[in-house]
This record gives C-alpha cells, sequence and structure tokens, in this order.
C-alpha cells in the first residue's frame, strides 16, 4: 500500500491511513512471524521446508524454493510444535504461497480453529490401494502355481 505523505515543518512525513475494506479479503487479523515450517503429504512419506512469513486463524503465508512443486492438498508444521495441521495451496507466486487451513472455522478467528486438524480434509490426503485386475495379475511371474 502507497501512503500518501504530506509536509510538516519542511519535513516530508508519511501518514497512515487505515487499509480500506475493498482491498482486503483476509477474514482474521494476520501477525508477522518468522518459523520454519515443514510441508507434509504422500502420507507423511514426502517432505519439504519452508519459511512461514505470517500466519492468521484461517491461513498462512509461506516462503518456498520455487523449484518446489507444491500439492494442493498437504499437511504443515509450524515451529517446533508437534500440532500438524491440514492446508490447501491457494495461490503460488515464485517462493511466495498462500494456503488456506482446512480446519480453520468459517468465521474469523473463532475459538478452536488452533485445534488439531480434523479429518475433514484428510481422507483426500491418503493413498487408497486398490487391487489389481484380474487378468494382469493373472499375466504376473509371482502369481503362478
Amino acid at each position: 500500500m502507497v501512503r500518501p505523505c504530506e509536509r510538516r515543518e519542511g519535513l516530508m512525513v508519511a501518514v497512515s491511513h487505515p487499509a480500506s475494506d475493498d482491498n482486503e479479503r483476509r477474514v482474521a487479523p494476520r501477525t508477522r512471524i518468522l518459523k520454519r515450517g515443514k510441508i507434509l503429504f504422500n502420507n507423511r512419506y514426502s517432505t519439504f521446508d519452508c519459511t512461514v512469513r505470517n500466519i492468521s486463524a484461517t491461513g498462512a503465508l509461506l516462503t518456498i524454493d520455487p523449484a518446489v512443486p507444491l500439492p494442493k492438498l498437504f499437511e504443515i508444521r509450524i515451529g517446533e510444535d508437534e500440532t500438524v495441521r491440514s492446508a490447501k495451496l491457494v495461490y503460488r507466486r515464485d517462493s511466495f504461497a498462500g494456503i488456506h487451513f482446512i480446519d480453520a472455522a468459517e468465521g474469523a478467528g473463532e475459538a478452536g480453529s488452533t485445534d488439531a486438524p480434523t479429518s475433514a480434509g484428510m481422507d483426500e490426503l491418503r493413498i487408497h490401494p486398490r487391487p489389481l485386475p484380474a487378468a494382469l495379475v493373472a499375466c504376473l511371474s509371482w502369481t503362478r502355481s
């Protein structure tokens, strides 16, 4: 946001004005932090390191290597806390990624939104094995007697 300036006694002074509600789409206030984070996916067998730049009750801004492919749904552990939260990717621009916590309450900053993740979005993160078709199993050498 560009701040307007005004002259006071020969000095240029920045004047702070609250941001208009039209520009702000977040439903919860964000807090600037600089914590280490770990992105977990593929049943927690795959991980990527990231830095959490700011956080709110409903989401966060991450800094991550631009070469790292980020899945649409994943889990994240922030700081030294053992709590893991389910998240989805909202946007990705260069080394920045905006995420939304799946377990976040619909309202802004409601109590209980920082609890452990519910199973609401967890089923999409799991790999569900299915049996091979019978025609393919018949062709496998270890299944022949």
